[in-house]
């Protein structure tokens, strides 16, 4: 480039405006210098300008009495931009205003600079948060399982309410004696010692309307458990259930056998009759791993081993455990 063209062009411009130059690389050097760094700076402007437009910018800094370095070598123009950033971040150089015209010769940059480590930590963030949300997925996983232990319930609560109803029914003991209908025994030994006494002229109450009238107590068809430690006469059957629990966000390497120890170790003087541990397929295997840990116990240590199967100082620090159902594949 005819460098002598590009000086007579500075000092054109220099006297026709000597305290507004035009030059769209210093204008943003100088409106960029308080919003970025001296290293994004020079990046940009080495990667966006032309050499010539760099050896423009240094000949207006050498008019406007700057002294200036003449680079030379492979990196001559990351250089010299470096000088010239230099030179206009100095506070105590005195520069002309510098202005642009061709706003295409501006780096796209925001106004209000993008800052990319900034823009990197908001990405990471962002990555964090959605591997949080991968727990939701086991969320409706075990809601689901939930809808379907109340569908299953539901299903026994008909059956109930069918045993009831029969066992009412069942309940009402039908003697006849003389015509007359009667609804229990007591009522029926009743009526036939009153017709012994030569009272039975009267009609008897018939007991079913009463009976309608006011049902019979519930206390008749209670329920007991034995519960009886002296008597051994006769040997009941032992009955087991399953406590089961889901525990996540373990290690990715944990193993069955761990979560078995941990088990064990926190029984106390409950009796278990058995530990079993699978291993769930969980979404970011190489980030947490979770298990379904059965625990069979005897029906009447069964409240007792979900509370202390449910409290959290048996579980290691950080550990996610609750109550697991599991699928029901479709069986009654």
């Amino acid at each position: 480039m005819d460098m002598t063209a590009v000086t007579t062009g500075v000092a054109d411009v220099l006297d026709a405006t000597p305290t507004s130059v035009r030059s769209e690389l210093l204008c943003f050097i100088s409106s960029k210098a308080d919003l970025m760094s001296f290293d994004d700076i020079v990046k940009i402007c080495t990667g966006f300008y032309r050499e010539d437009e760099i050896l423009e910018s240094r000949c207006l800094l050498e008019k406007a009495g700057v002294s200036m370095h003449k680079r030379k070598g492979p990196e001559k123009n990351r250089t010299t931009v470096e000088d010239i950033t230099k030179v206009v971040l100095n506070p105590n150089t005195s520069l002309p205003t510098f202005y642009a015209t061709d706003l295409n010769r501006l780096p796209p940059v925001d106004v209000k600079h993008c800052d990319i480590s900034a823009i990197l930590v908001e990405l990471q963030a962002l990555r964090t948060e959605l591997r949080n949300m991968s727990h939701i997925h086991d969320d409706v996983l075990q809601l689901r399982n939930q809808v379907d232990e109340l569908r299953h319930c539901q299903d026994e609560v008909i059956q109930l309410r069918s045993q009831v109803d029969e066992l009412r029914h069942a309940s009402v003991v039908h003697v006849k004696s003389d015509g007359v209908q009667y609804v229990n025994d007591s009522f029926a030994s009743k009526a036939t010692a009153l017709q012994k006494s030569g009272m039975a002229s009267r009609p008897p109450v018939r007991e079913p309307e009463r009976a309608k009238e006011k049902p019979r107590s519930s206390a008749s068809r209670k329920t007991v458990i034995g519960a009886s430690t002296t008597n051994k006469h006769v040997a009941s059957v032992k009955t087991i259930r399953s406590v089961n629990i889901f525990v996540s966000r373990c290690h990715p390497h944990t193993a069955n056998a761990m979560l078995t120890e941990c088990v064990d170790g926190a029984k106390g003087d409950l009796e278990i009759h058995g530990v079993e541990c699978t291993k769930l397929k969980s979404r970011f295997e190489h980030l947490y791993s979770s298990f379904y840990v059965q625990v069979r116990v005897a029906s009447s240590d069964f409240q007792k081993a979900i509370d202390l199967l449910m409290s959290a100082e048996v579980w290691p620090s950080d550990l996610l455990v609750r109550r697991y159902y599991p699928p029901k594949n479709g069986e009654d």
